[in-house]
């Protein structure tokens, strides 16, 4: 129960991020500054770890891409409904 709020709330940080910064390319919606996801574990009040995780299984479902302090997005309309799911 717990790691899905942790997870809605990297859902939010992250569509926050590209709402204010997204840069339109190919694959998706780019974060157009260097992050890390120590700033985003920083930004939801959770361990990098957590962070890790979420991401690398997000990246196996296709919504993000992620690199050395790069993040795109892929499928932003998948990312919202993680971050509006209220409970499974």
């Amino acid at each position: 129960m717990s790691t899905q709020e942790v997870e809605r709330r990297v859902a939010h940080v992250v569509l926050r991020l590209v709402e204010q910064a997204g840069a339109w390319e190919e694959s998706g919606v780019r974060v157009d500054f260097p992050i890390s996801r120590r700033d985003i574990a920083e930004m939801t009040a959770t361990t990098l770890h957590t962070v890790s995780r979420i991401l690398s299984a997000w990246e196996v479902q296709g919504l993000v891409e992620g690199g050395r302090q790069r993040l795109v997005v892929c499928d932003v309309a998948g990312l919202k409904r993680l971050a509006e799911n209220t409970g499974k």
